[in-house]
């Protein structure tokens, strides 16, 4: 799986920054500071207290009574001090069972502004996970020669081996109902930091890795620094792409008569979509294209209004989708901000959708109606991979009841019945100051009633190997052409 972001990166370091051995300092620092099991308890109650009243994945997954016992058996077990760091771990396995993508445990305001301020032991060499597998992909200090060569396979790091690193890491990244391909996709970008928040930081690392039919080992220093070097996974950037920057969206066509266009969209932005989409559609129709090739890879999701309107110009009937939530305002208000801007998305919702009310939840069901100008009615191909999430889903699962279009790639991350979204506070317990993401609306694509818990599936898997990610190849791009050509 190429193409991962630096966002991915990001991610990874906002939550588990560092695994650090200080000196004694005058004042204790927040990295360290312990709380209390009473004050860990009363986080934690007020935690279960928010989940239940509000989350919408209770009862859809596993049921109210099992998650009021999953969070009163992890509240009686907080019987030891712990710094926020710790914490904030137990607190993110326990929201893993919820089986929500957009449901998240981050770290305090504090905590950030001073671990944004240290030095971190790194490894020289950036590994990448394929299949259960660590390899070497380059190294950081290109001015020497390096020791592991690239693709070299690594089976043990510091004494621990690598797929049991990589079972205890995928832990701690939530994706949609049981989807898998969505952790291997996140610990490929985040395992360098992922490994070391976990299992530690030292100033020498020791690895195993296999030489021929032999297996060695090598003993090497860290090095520091604040924050990890880029490391380009994917292709080069194509010059000859037609950028939208500010859509997030660019195209270009693969052939010289113009008969296949690759859309990329990296997310589904607020900004200038609209005229991007006008502009791409009337060049498809004026054109004749034959091929659209829509490009999700990564898109980790984004507007709403956005992916609607990306539809509209692809479907060919008629077609519903429904926002609940039970809330009429958010509760335990004192723990979050926003509760205007939640209102505010209900009453537009009631303005642009028909409201209907069952059992005290509100069901906001919103027509996608195909247009008539500019709608591109020729074959598509979709591009989808565990980096495919939330909006970009939507899209996925609404197209792939469409007889002409055709998906290439790998599961995505978001489940094809819909999701938890559409508004995602931010709650801050009063003790440890964790933030915890909560969303409010259950997103249900109408298409698909069922619960799978699974994602949108690809009609033609493509699976990357370790040479195939040193050579850049873009499998799924390649399965498009050899199907045109056929």
């Amino acid at each position: 799986m190429p193409f991962l972001r630096p966002v991915s990166l990001i991610i990874f370091f906002v939550f588990f920054y560092g695994s650090y051995s200080f000196s004694q300092p005058l004042k204790e620092s927040i990295l360290v500071r312990k709380y209390t099991p009473a004050q860990l308890k009363e986080d934690a109650e007020i935690l279960k207290k928010i989940t239940l009243a509000m989350h919408p994945a209770i009862g859809i997954y596993n049921s109210r009574t099992f998650y009021t016992k999953l969070f009163d058996d992890f509240i009686n077990g907080l019987n030891d001090s712990l710094n926020e760091k710790e914490f904030r771990i137990k607190t993110k396995l326990l929201l893993d069972e919820i089986h929500c993508g957009h449901t998240e445990a981050l770290q305090s305001k504090a905590y950030y502004r001073e671990i944004v301020k240290q030095n971190h032991n790194y490894s020289p060499y950036f590994f990448i996970p394929i299949k259960n597998k660590v390899f070497v992909l380059a190294s950081f200090n290109k001015k020497k020669d390096t020791l592991l060569k690239k693709g070299t396979e690594i089976v043990e790091i510091n004494g621990i081996a690598v797929d049991s690193m990589l079972r205890y890491c995928k832990r701690f990244i939530s994706t949609d109902g049981f989807n898998q391909t969505g952790k291997d996709h996140y610990i490929q970008s985040g395992f360098n930091s992922f490994y070391l928040s976990l299992f530690g930081r030292p100033d020498t690392f020791t690895v195993k890795y296999i030489a021929g039919k032999n297996i060695k080992t090598l003993k090497y220093a860290a090095f520091k620094t604040k924050t990890i070097p880029n490391i380009p996974l994917g292709l080069k950037t194509d010059s000859l792409y037609t950028r939208y920057r500010l859509a997030k969206m660019q195209y270009k066509y693969l052939d010289d008569k113009n008969k296949t266009l690759h859309l990329k969209i990296a997310g589904f932005s607020r900004r200038r979509s609209n005229k991007a989409y006008r502009k791409i559609f009337r060049k498809l129709k004026k054109n004749k294209t034959e091929n659209l090739i829509i490009d999700l890879r990564n898109n980790g999701g984004g507007s709403l209004e956005n992916s609607y309107n990306l539809l509209t110009y692809l479907i060919d009937s008629s077609q519903k989708q429904t926002l609940r939530t039970p809330l009429k305002s958010y509760p335990y208000k004192k723990y979050t901000k926003g509760n205007i801007f939640f209102k505010l998305m209900r009453l537009g919702f009631s303005v642009i959708a028909k409201k209907r009310t069952i059992n005290d939840t509100d069901n906001f069901v919103y027509s996608i109606n195909p247009r008539k100008k500019n709608h591109y009615d020729k074959k598509i191909f979709v591009l989808i991979n565990g980096g495919s999430f939330s909006a970009s889903c939507l899209v996925a699962a609404y197209l792939k009841v469409n007889k002409r279009t055709v998906f290439i790639g790998e599961e995505t991350s978001g489940t094809i019945e819909g999701c938890n979204a559409g508004i995602t506070p931010y709650y801050t317990l009063p003790n440890t100051k964790t933030k915890i993401r909560m969303p409010v609306f259950r997103i249900v694509h109408d298409v698909s009633p069922t619960i799978t818990g699974h994602g949108i599936m690809p009609d033609y898997p493509t699976e990357y190997s370790m040479k195939d990610i040193l050579t850049k190849r873009d499998l799924d791009i390649l399965k498009v052409k050899e199907l045109i050509n056929k």
